[in-house]
């Protein structure tokens, strides 16, 4: 007895007054001594507030950072996440580009109202890293079953909006009328989720029969229901990807590949001798009554039209306005490859060169390749490219390790994503997509150092 009331008294005060606040209260005293674990236990939920409108997610970010500043009990645990940020090898590449985005604030003119807005736009990667500082841990496979979830639910709404039974209020909206971003990145979403499943299907092999069930109905929810050409054809890499990664290379395979890309030439050039869809708008074929699978068959030979018609100088129509866009910005970046025009001033310049043009009112050229290449120059492109490479070439390191090897896989499908997405978005120009794309990369990331060791910041 003696002894124990002797380790008790040297016990530090901190721990004196939890072990009292147990004591008395007995009820959440416990979970305040735990607090250490609550940026884990926040961060495996937020891939679930991705389906939900926008600010469900920023404010599941916020509960996120407060968490994880209730968590830094001592001066240690700050050292700890700190030195998770300082090791993890996304640090350069990000700072790089932030470096980039500060010149090229220095050195150009700042439209009023626009600049600041943009230049924290190209901050985006900077958020990262608070994820990151929480270390790996189990709360990474719960996020990544959260994030299941979240496709299921997404799935099952754009099911009942099919039955016309979805009301269209704010929780739902983006489900039952097309909302730009936010609609894109839902199928976005669900074509990186049905990758990932198609991922844990090969890897797990258990409950094979429920995998393939769910795998196929957020699949044909993808496929027929979601609007976004984009997330079809990210979908569709994702699943070469895997093919790739588990196939044996030898003169058979090649075979087959060879036969495969002949039949998609052979199958670009039969859509290009039918005639071309008399509208390409989702809202109007609906309204003709036109089922979800014409809608996909439709939309899909719409771009090999516009395609077609682009390169020979004709009319685009309205849907296709995107390669409008493109070779407006084409010409802008020419004037200045090296330096760039400065942080936010693509939509002024664009606007006032595309007068007339049915994309004369766009806000973004929809590519985050031509925003940054236009706005920060050489530089800026190239600082791109080295953190989307970097993800690459970080998802190959990881398979040779043992602790990450399962993680590889969800990381090289995540940048085949936001690369493929930024070739048709400006995903990185906007917070919707941002944040999401951020929170998803901690689920991989997070406990991956320099030297691809494993290791618990927390």
């Amino acid at each position: 007895m003696p002894d124990r009331m002797k380790q008790t008294g040297s016990l530090p005060a901190q721990a004196q007054s939890d072990t009292h606040l147990q004591t008395r209260s007995g009820g959440w005293a416990p979970l305040w001594t735990e607090r250490a674990n609550w940026p884990q236990q926040v961060l495996a939920f937020l891939p679930l507030t991705l389906f939900f409108p926008v600010g469900v997610m920023y404010g599941g970010v916020l509960v996120f950072y407060i968490s994880l500043l209730l968590s830094c009990v001592s001066n240690d645990t700050w050292r700890l996440k700190l030195q998770a940020i300082r090791c993890s090898p996304m640090l350069l590449p990000v700072l790089a580009l932030s470096a980039v985005s500060i010149v090229a604030a220095v050195l150009h003119e700042r439209p009023a109202g626009e600049f600041w807005s943009g230049f924290w736009h190209y901050q985006t990667y900077i958020f990262l890293f608070p994820f990151l500082c929480v270390g790996a841990g189990v709360w990474q496979q719960k996020a990544l079953k959260n994030f299941f979830a979240g496709a299921v639910f997404a799935a099952s709404l754009y099911y009942l909006n099919l039955l016309h039974v979805l009301p269209a209020n704010t929780l739902f909206r983006s489900y039952v009328v097309y909302e730009g971003n936010k609609s894109i990145l839902l199928g976005i979403l669900l074509a990186l989720a049905s990758g990932w499943m198609l991922h844990e299907l090969v890897l797990r092999k258990n409950h094979l029969l429920v995998r393939m069930f769910v795998l196929a109905y957020v699949v044909l929810a993808l496929l027929l229901l979601a609007k976004t050409r984009t997330a079809s054809l990210i979908f569709v890499l994702l699943c070469v990807l895997m093919a790739l990664r588990n196939l044996r290379w030898s003169w058979r395979s090649a075979l087959v590949l060879a036969c495969l890309l002949m039949a998609g030439v052979g199958t670009w050039n039969y859509v290009l001798s039918l005639p071309a869809p008399v509208t390409c708008a989702v809202n109007e074929m609906q309204l003709a009554g036109a089922r979800p699978a014409q809608i996909l068959v439709t939309r899909a030979q719409c771009t090999v039209h516009q395609v077609h018609s682009f390169n020979e100088g004709k009319n685009i129509g309205e849907d296709g306005m995107r390669l409008e866009i493109y070779k407006v910005t084409s010409q802008i970046i020419a004037e200045q490859v090296v330096l760039g025009h400065g942080i936010a001033n693509w939509m002024p310049l664009y606007q006032q060169r595309a007068k007339g043009m049915m994309s004369g009112t766009m806000t973004t050229p929809h590519n985050d390749y031509l925003l940054y290449f236009t706005e920060l120059g050489i530089a800026g492109l190239a600082a791109l490219l080295w953190i989307w490479l970097s993800q690459l070439r970080l998802a190959h390191r990881m398979t040779k390790q043992a602790q990450t090897r399962e993680r590889a896989m969800l990381l090289a499908m995540l940048g085949i994503t936001m690369m493929v997405g930024g070739m048709f978005n400006a995903i990185l120009r906007d917070g919707v997509f941002g944040m999401a794309l951020m929170i998803l990369l901690a689920i991989p990331l997070a406990g991956v150092r320099t030297g691809y060791r494993q290791a618990n910041a927390t």
